[in-house]
């Protein structure tokens, strides 16, 4: 993580408001009181502020070259943040007013004038209060204090406004607040972040606290609120998690930044600090759910959260995002990745191969492959990483799904687990495209159905979808069977597609006066005796048989005989059959080339299996090898901890065999010591009897005398 010292930001800081920092804070005191007008005020001036702002280019997203000069950018699109020159009204880009009330009244102001008021919406009023709704939204104004402090070249694209755009167009609508239950927010604590992240990335994320502007990579920052607004977007989800789970609301919506998605076990990318959706899976299964299912929406991969994941079966990932082949930010999510160390199946990726992708074919995706696997997995839980930035609009994802494709897959996932379903948003970033979006999915959340997302379900997808959709399903049969059969029916559609594509008519050589421009022949895995060669007039581009293309080739090159001559019949027969002779031998010899050329593709094509099969076996073993070199070195390590502890062992012994020479040697001396003491005992016990006896004696002799005493003086008394 690059962080800049607390000195220098400061100084920044001073230069760019005048007041030391101190604008921030009064920002936080109007949060503070909880006034919608006041927040409505506060992020209009944030969007002032935003459009002085540049951004220099980054991993994620590449801002647009500017093909003017930078003086000449007078102000930003509050919608899409590309720079306009002060003399447009309207966003080059996304047409947006550039005085739009997009942030006033969400989606529901007019894209085409300023914001004068909101005259009428057209949405559906009244509904359960909060006190009886079964859908709650999570909401906290001071994760708008989350932004980037630098000036760089463009706005950031993940920036406060996005929250304030999506709850107006909610307030405007009547959805919330009014008929959903608000979940207030709280700070998670680090015990709970500790369950998805280390204590390392867990402190960095914190010590941008005491910084007014750092960076963990060239696209994520962070400010001196961040670390707060990322423990209030994981303490919201959480807790959303645990009431959805319990029972006491239905289903939730987490209107909550930073995103979270990118962010793994230690590091924080892509615009994410904390991984939203890891720490609301694991709380519900602390609460008691047994299986979760994520599916990440998002047009990036979520390689965080399915870092987090990939080893776990009892959490299932599936992930529906552009890859290109790895081209596309941040090039991990690919179909082969299934999950690992016995979790495989468990981790699902619909990876894209090019943009423009829409509604049909996110449809298609879901009716046959999440869906299926879901229902075969059986969650008791839910929860949808729903990044909007594949909606059409978005500068980054560069899609086509509207707000009635995310209504129509949320209700579909609504049908799995009774509903128990939590929305985290996670990328999107133009404000119309994320409202709107964001609006029709709560409505689905509420019960409401959309009636013009009918028609989506049967909408055939694009060829790209459907390869897409067979190459995950080919690689996920061998995990969960129950997709064998709707892939043998899936595969005979595909076939007969590139049947019916192959007997489209083919492309001609066209004949030009002076010469003869044979254009290239598209070989599409037919057979030889299929190619032909037809010559089209380039005058009205009829087909023309052989004679008549020989008579048109005569006239073209001048050949046709003069008039004023008098050519017989046979002769020009004999011109005719000429030239019909030398036009058949190029013809038979441009078909021999093509024959020769499509004998090679066919062996080129063989070589490329055999290559492409050698490949998956080189793979397959050098996965084996890495397996073995993982299980030699957890024996390294098993064999260095028995050796450490053989050699504890050791020096314990021989601790104790001294201790028990020791105790002996003791017990020696003690029994020695006993002996001795016994002798001298009985040695004092003889000489203190030999003493009684004597003093014994002496008692009698005395005795005697004093007897004898007493006699003598009773006779002389007598």
């Amino acid at each position: 993580m690059v962080v800049e010292s607390l000195e220098s930001s400061c100084e920044v800081s001073k230069r760019k408001h005048g007041d030391g920092g101190d604008g921030i804070r009064i920002l936080l005191d109007e949060f503070s009181n909880g006034d919608v007008n006041s927040v409505s005020s506060v992020s209009s001036k944030r969007a002032k502020v935003s459009r002085e702002m540049t951004f220099q280019e980054d991993s994620d997203w590449e801002p647009m070259q500017q093909t003017k000069p930078v003086e000449s950018v007078k102000w930003f699109c509050v919608n899409c943040t590309m720079p306009n020159p002060g003399d447009m009204v309207h966003c080059y880009m996304c047409g947006e007013h550039k005085e739009s009330g997009i942030l006033s009244h969400g989606c529901f102001a007019s894209p085409f004038c300023k914001d004068n008021g909101l005259t009428q919406v057209e949405e559906k009023r009244g509904g359960s209060s909060p006190s009886t709704s079964s859908t709650a939204v999570g909401f906290d104004e001071r994760m708008w204090l989350h932004s980037e402090f630098e000036v760089k070249e463009l706005p950031h694209v993940e920036r406060p406004d996005r929250l304030p755009a999506i709850a107006a167009s909610l307030a405007t609508a009547g959805v919330f607040p009014g008929r959903c239950f608000p979940i207030h927010a709280r700070e998670i604590t680090k015990q709970e972040l500790q369950m998805v992240h280390t204590s390392e990335h867990v402190d960095a994320v914190d010590t941008t606290s005491q910084l007014q502007h750092s960076y963990f990579t060239s696209d994520t920052y962070a400010n001196e609120y961040s670390a707060r607004a990322a423990r209030l977007a994981a303490g919201l989800c959480a807790d959303l998690a645990k009431e959805i789970f319990s029972g006491r609301v239905k289903n939730g919506f987490a209107l909550v930044r930073p995103p979270g998605h990118h962010a793994g076990i230690k590091d924080a990318m892509g615009f994410c600090l904390h991984n939203n959706a890891a720490v609301a899976a694991l709380v519900a299964q602390a609460a008691g759910a047994r299986k979760v299912l994520i599916v990440d929406w998002d047009v990036h991969h979520g390689n965080g959260t399915q870092e987090i994941f990939e080893k776990n079966r009892s959490v299932m990932y599936i992930s529906l995002h552009r890859h290109e082949g790895g081209k596309f930010y941040p090039g991990t999510g690919a179909a082969n990745e299934v999950g690992t160390y016995g979790a495989e199946g468990y981790c699902v990726n619909v990876p894209w191969s090019c943009s423009g992708v829409g509604d049909r074919d996110y449809i298609y995706a879901f009716q046959h492959v999440v869906l299926p696997i879901a229902s075969a997995f059986s969650p008791d839980f839910v929860i949808v990483s729903a990044g909007f930035d594949a909606a059409k609009g978005d500068p980054l994802g560069c899609c086509k799904v509207t707000p009635a494709g995310y209504s129509r897959m949320t209700q579909m996932l609504g049908d799995l687990c009774g509903g128990k379903m939590l929305v985290i948003l996670e990328g999107g970033y133009n404000l119309r495209s994320i409202s709107s979006s964001a609006t029709a999915v709560i409505k689905v959340l509420m019960g409401e159905n959309a009636e013009n997302d009918l028609p989506i379900a049967t909408a055939p997808p694009s060829r790209a979808c459907l390869r897409t959709v067979l190459d995950v399903m080919n690689i996920q049969m061998k995990f969960w069977p129950s997709l064998a059969t709707s892939y043998s029916k899936l595969l005979s559609e595909w076939e007969a597609s590139r049947l019916e594509k192959r007997a489209e008519p083919r492309r001609e050589a066209v004949v030009t006066q002076g010469a003869v421009d044979a254009e290239a022949v598209v070989v599409d895995e037919a057979p030889p005796s299929e190619f032909a060669f037809n010559f089209s007039y380039s005058g009205d581009g009829s087909l023309l048989d052989d004679k008549e293309a020989c008579g048109e080739l005569f006239r073209l090159f001048r050949l046709e005989p003069d008039p004023s001559r008098d050519l017989s019949p046979p002769d020009e027969t004999n011109l005719y059959n000429e030239y019909a002779l030398s036009v058949a031998r190029s013809i038979a010899s441009v078909n021999a080339m093509v024959a020769e050329y499509e004998n090679a593709l066919r062996t080129a094509r063989a070589d490329l299996e055999e290559q492409k099969k050698e490949l998956e076996e080189m793979a397959s073993l050098r996965r084996e090898l890495e397996e073995e070199r993982a299980k030699v070195r957890a024996m390294h390590l098993e064999k260095k901890r028995m050796k450490k502890e053989a050699k504890v062992l050791k020096s314990e012994v021989k601790r104790l065999r001294k201790s028990r020479t020791d105790c002996v040697a003791r017990e020696k001396m003690y029994n020695e010591l006993v002996a001795k003491s016994a002798s001298c005992f009985e040695k004092m016990r003889k000489s203190i009897v030999l003493e009684l006896n004597q003093v014994s004696g002496i008692l009698s002799a005395d005795r005697a005398t004093l007897a004898d005493s007493d006699d003598d003086d009773d006779e002389h008394e007598i």
